[in-house]
């Protein structure tokens, strides 16, 4: 089977243009993270060039599992990153695979492009959703009678961080101390 080179550059090109929006315009901008802006581009890359290999060539399926067996053992665990950053990831491999299948169907492609693209934009947006900050928080003075209390200890942590908390969650009681540890989203206005 013949490879059409131009099929597999215009491929390339919509999804330089899609990773390049979707890493750089949105998330860079909007999060300024170095790091995982070029892992979102890299993996990207590296994923296009799987799928376009394996399905313009005769790769057998068998390796093509092997491949994904072997991708699956790098792991980002090591690194502590966020629920946003997941979906980011996620969505830079998206675009690698919906750009790298080699799709006859220019409309749809656009379209599948234009979905993540603009709902990256919409969700990941102040206006939309309103910036929080996570933040542990380790109060004194407690009792155990004040933890069933939750609007004296959100009040607490508002008085701390002057800022509104959306959620409070205990995550350890020391009685003996007299603390409680908490983890306390607050909403960035």
């Amino acid at each position: 089977m013949p490879i059409d080179y131009i099929d597999f550059l215009r491929d390339l090109a919509v999804n330089l243009v899609a990773i390049a929006i979707f890493a750089f315009g949105i998330y860079y901008r909007r999060h300024g993270d170095r790091d995982l802006t070029i892992t979102l581009g890299l993996l990207n890359l590296f994923l296009f060039t799987i799928v376009i290999t394996m399905t313009l060539t005769e790769f057998n399926l068998a390796a093509g599992f092997a491949l994904f067996a072997l991708l699956s053992v790098i792991s980002l665990r090591s690194v502590s990153i966020g629920k946003t950053d997941v979906g980011y990831i996620l969505g830079a491999i998206t675009l690698g695979l919906i750009n790298g299948i080699s799709m006859h169907d220019y409309l749809l492609l656009a379209l599948c492009n234009l979905v993540i693209l603009v709902g990256t934009w919409v969700l990941d947006s102040d206006w939309l959703l309103k910036p929080t900050l996570q933040v542990d928080v380790t109060l004194t003075d407690i009792s155990a009678t004040d933890l069933k209390d939750r609007a004296k200890l959100l009040e607490r942590v508002q008085a701390r961080h002057e800022l509104p908390v959306t959620h409070l969650e205990i995550e350890r009681f020391n009685a003996k101390k007299g603390t409680v540890s908490l983890t306390a989203r607050l909403r960035l206005d």
